[in-house]
């Protein structure tokens, strides 16, 4: 662990380093929106691939579709539990697996998980991207890290948020159609607009106000059946979205997004979590997140 730890260390300053555009920020870094994920070049074990970086995932992870495509094996010295979206499943830690992210060579520690297609590698999450501030520029398909403070966001935050204690997860304010205020993991790591859970949506009776849809939905665990419908309208920060599609579980199928939290040294009660905000409704925006402290900034570029 101390090695890990070690390694973000000096993957901090080497992103932080000569090419900076900003004081303290990387210059941007090209990424690719495959099914509203976004990924990025990477190489492990010197095989180029594909990583998702995803703000929603407590852990990084490498896909296990990926080493059994290239007869890959790496010594595993642990398990953890692993909760997705729709179930939980114990799954192994391996360490010591040779990486290059942003040119920079690593050997990192990552838990095996199945995700997707085996052109994909890796899922970057938390453990990385709690070091930094991370901006997104959907519309020009590009991001960049900096130093926590680089940007000021406690001075130019437009995003009512927070990080979720315990966890870190980032937990942002979302208007739902002028009826409710409420509180939703923001995730870089899902394809959908919003993904709530079935109570939610059945407290406002929307199921019978809009023509439903059904489908099925992947996490990282596995499938499960899912109904959508259009919502007409989703507050986010300053901006007001139209027609945003909301996504939720068919009746009887299992959902979890986390439990509530307290904040230490508040008088203010834990939070729950409604549901996620992914890439449907991310997609128009620059964001810009810091993890570490709960704050983010939204603008839709000229």
């Amino acid at each position: 662990m101390r090695k890990f730890l070690l390694s973000l260390v000096l993957m901090g300053s080497a992103l932080l380093g000569s090419n900076a555009v900003l004081a303290q920020a990387t210059s941007w870094v090209p990424f690719e929106h495959k099914n509203g994920h976004v990924r990025i070049k990477v190489e492990v074990a010197g095989i180029e691939s594909w990583a998702i970086i995803d703000s929603g995932s407590q852990l990084n992870g490498i896909n296990l579709d990926f080493l059994e495509e290239h007869g890959l094996e790496f010594k595993s010295h642990s398990t953890i539990k692993v909760k997705g979206v729709y179930e939980t499943k114990d799954r192994n830690i391996f360490k010591d697996i040779p990486t290059k992210i942003l040119g920079l060579e690593l050997n990192m520690e990552l838990v095996g998980i199945d995700f997707g297609s085996s052109v994909t590698s890796l899922l970057i999450g938390a453990p990385v991207l709690n070091q930094f501030v991370v901006q997104f520029d959907y519309p020009n398909s590009r991001l960049r890290f900096a130093n926590p403070g680089t940007f000021n966001l406690r001075d130019i935050s437009n995003l009512e948020m927070r990080a979720q204690d315990g966890t870190g997860k980032p937990l942002v304010k979302v208007n739902l159609n002028g009826e409710s205020d409420r509180w939703f993991l923001l995730d870089t790591g899902s394809s959908g607009g919003l993904m709530m859970p079935r109570n939610v949506v059945t407290s406002h009776d929307w199921l019978e106000k809009y023509p439903i849809e059904t489908g099925m939905s992947m996490g990282v665990n596995g499938m499960a059946p899912v109904e959508t419908f259009l919502m007409p309208t989703v507050g986010f920060g300053p901006f007001v979205l139209e027609n945003v599609k909301v996504t939720l579980p068919a009746e009887g199928s299992p959902i979890e997004f986390g439990e509530g939290s307290r904040d230490l040294g508040t008088r203010m009660r834990g939070v729950q979590i409604s549901g996620l905000v992914g890439y449907d409704l991310l997609k128009h925006f620059v964001l810009t997140i810091d993890y570490r402290n709960g704050e983010g900034h939204i603008y839709v570029p000229k």
